[in-house]
Parts: C-alpha cells; sequence; structure tokens
C-alpha cells in the first residue's frame, strides 16, 4: 500500500513525475548507506527486537502523516522527512527479516521457507495496491494512510508471538569497519555470490524502478487514476505470487540455476514489452510476466541462505538487499528521462542495460550455468 499512498500524494501535491521520483530517491539514499551496517547489526543482535522496533517506527511516522493529511497541514517537505526516515528504518530492518527466516527453519525446510514468505509479501503486493486505490479513491489519501499504519502494527503483533528465536547471539570481537570490509572480501571473492548479486544490482536499478514510478506511467501513459494504477501494481504482484508457488512445486531441485537463468532473463524481456504497452490490460498482462520474473529474488535468496557460512549471512543479505535499494535510487533517473523524453524510451533503456549486464554474468561466464546447490 504504502508506495502507492505515497506516489499518489507526491503527484496530487505536485502533478511532477520528476517530484515522483526524488521522494523515492530519497526513500533510496540511506538504504544505501545504512543497509550494510543494517546486515552487521543483523549479525551481533537479537533479530526479533530489531524487526518489532522498527516497524513500530514506521507505524508511528506513517501515523504522523495520516494525520497531516487529514489536518490539510501536509506540504513537500514532510514527504522528503518522512521517506528519509522510512528507507533509513527499512535498510535496518530488511537485513534482519531475511536473515530470521534460516533462525527459525531447518536447512532441508528453507527453500520452502523463503518462497513461503515470498508468497506472503506477493500477497499483499496484490491485496495492498488495490485496496490502497480504492481508499483513496472513495475516502481520500487520509484514510489509506491510516489504514496502512494499521497494517505495521499488525506485523508488530505477529512478531510479539514469534518464539524459539535465539535472543542471545555469541559476541564478537572485531569492529563495525572490519566486519564490513570482512563482508565486502566475501561478496568479491566467492564467485557464486559475486555473480547473483551483481544481477541484483543491475536488476534494481535499471529494472525495478517501474515499480515505483508505475503510478507516473499510468497516470500519463494510460490515463488511469489511483485504482487502476493499484490494479497494475496488483498485476505484478499476482505474477510474483505464481511465480513463487511454481518455485514452491519444485521443492528442493537440483537444477536451481536453470530455473533461475529463466526468470533474470524473464524478467528483462517482459520488462522491454511493458515499456510499449499501451492499453491499460495489455499492460496489466505484461506486468503478470514481469512480476514472474521477480521470482528470481527468492531463489537467490534461498540459493545464499545455502551457501553462505552462518557468520556471514547478515552482511551478505544485506548486500543482496542493496539490490532493492538501487530501485529507488533508479526511479529519479527513470524519471527524469520520462520527463525529458518520454515513458517507453526511459523504461527500454534500463531493460536493455539490465539484459546485457545479465547475459554478461548468467550467460557469458559459466559460473551460474554450472552451478550446483
Amino acid at each position: 500500500m504504502q508506495f502507492l499512498i505515497l506516489g499518489w500524494l507526491v503527484l496530487v501535491l505536485t502533478d511532477s513525475s520528476s517530484q515522483l521520483g526524488l521522494v523515492v530517491f530519497l526513500y533510496g539514499v540511506p538504504n544505501l548507506a545504512f543497509v550494510l551496517f543494517g546486515g552487521i547489526i543483523a549479525d551481533r543482535i537479537d533479530r526479533r527486537k530489531m524487526l518489532i522496533g522498527t516497524q513500530a517506527a514506521v507505524s508511528a511516522i506513517i501515523f504522523i502523516l495520516a494525520t497531516l493529511m487529514v489536518t490539510d497541514s501536509i506540504v513537500i517537505w514532510h514527504l522528503y522527512a518522512a521517506t528519509l526516515l522510512l528507507g533509513t528504518l527499512q535498510a535496518i530492518n530488511m537485513p534482519a527479516r531475511m536473515a530470521i527466516v534460516s533462525d527459525l527453519v531447518e536447512r532441508d525446510d528453507l527453500m520452502n521457507a523463503v518462497v513461503l514468505n515470498s508468497a506472503v509479501m506477493n500477497s499483499g503486493r496484490i491485496l495492498g495496491p488495490a485496496l490502497a486505490g480504492g481508499l483513496i479513491e472513495l475516502y481520500g489519501i487520509g484514510v489509506a494512510l491510516y489504514v496502512n499504519a494499521f497494517c505495521y502494527l499488525i506485523s508488530v503483533v505477529s512478531l510479539v508471538v514469534v518464539r524459539h528465536v535465539s535472543a542471545i547471539r555469541p559476541g564478537r570481537k572485531t569492529s563495525i569497519l572490519g566486519d564490513l570490509f570482512e563482508g565486502l572480501r566475501f561478496y568479491w571473492k566467492t564467485p557464486a555470490v559475486f555473480t547473483m548479486i551483481t544481477i541484483g544490482f543491475a536488476m534494481g536499478f535499471f529494472g525495478m524502478p517501474y515499480v515505483q514510478i508505475l503510478p507516473a506511467f499510468a497516470k500519463d501513459v494510460l490515463g488511469a487514476g489511483a485504482g487502476e494504477a493499484g490494479l497494475l501494481i496488483t498485476g505484478a504482484g499476482v505474477g510474483s505470487l505464481v511465480g513463487t508457488v511454481i518455485l514452491a512445486s519444485l521443492g528442493d531441485s537440483p537444477h536451481k540455476n536453470r530455473v533461475l537463468l529463466i526468470s533474470i532473463f524473464g524478467f528483462g524481456v517482459s520488462l522491454l514489452v511493458f515499456a510499449w504497452t499501451q492499453w491499460f490490460w495489455a499492460t496489466w498482462l505484461t506486468l503478470l510476466f514481469v512480476g514472474m520474473g521477480t521470482s528470481m529474488i527468492p531463489m537467490i535468496t534461498t540459493i545464499l541462505q545455502l551457501t553462505v557460512p552462518t557468520e556471514f549471512q547478515g552482511r551478505v543479505l544485506s548486500l543482496w538487499y542493496l539490490s532493492a535499494g538501487l530501485m529507488f535510487v533508479g526511479a529519479l533517473p527513470m524519471a527524469m528521462v520520462a520527463d525529458a523524453v518520454s515513458w517507453p524510451i526511459a523504461i527500454t533503456g534500463g531493460a536493455v542495460f539490465y539484459l546485457l549486464i545479465a547475459f554478461w554474468l548468467g550467460l557469458w561466464r559459466p559460473t551460474l550455468r554450472r552451478l550446483k546447490v
């Protein structure tokens, strides 16, 4: 819900795609700046308590924005400040959220646990944007923000009832910077980790910004309203859910690399087609396939958790999440190109750059083709 609501609020206040890109960029900057430290923290302290604290703080920020909206006091700098804070909290939150999965299940169940986690997230992507769009159309942005804040409170309660997670982790004698460089060295020196995470970087910066700019694409290219923009994001969510269901049906497949390569290139090709669709339902169908391509995310997450030693998981997964942070930063240049030229050209350029990097790392180099997990 959050990105559709905030994105639509920016468009209401400014009617500018570049301003939307700037707000998303401000969310992404602290993601890039702090996510590696979030991974270090996730390797040092109780991940469950860390998640409870960050989710509660996010709920409070969204609640304040909602109150400013319903009292007609909100101005654009409030969104700048809020997105900076939200991006910082997300950077601290996500490495722990990914790493805690391996704390809760046995190794043999890890693939299904990651896929289940992804399926739940994608279900939120299906229901959330459609609900947000409907709330905006019927009751206004303020009410939608209050519902969004309440959803974060539900997540806090859910975390409170989780049990059987170790609250005490062994103390580390190294410094924070030492931990950081150790994690970066592991990424650089491990071919499989380097290949998958670098493809993730390309996906995050050149491909995934499409999610953040969908409200502007829907408004400018398709002439759609908030409800229809929500349906488009829902289409991508449905595709992601279908992709994760297919992954779950494969079980602990010995051919994870083949499935991963299909997802990697399926995402890029579908994104190219999406860039040039002009009819709403054709766009929706194309986004379904784009979403299916994002099934590479739970697949890479699973492979990393199966292959990376426990003491490095928080830091390596924070690097992996860094690719997600890049999509917020990549939204700004994509929106600026769209303002200067057009949305089809902006999205096509991103898709082409992504596919070139994916071809180099995924097919030209042998690491991923020969990977066995």
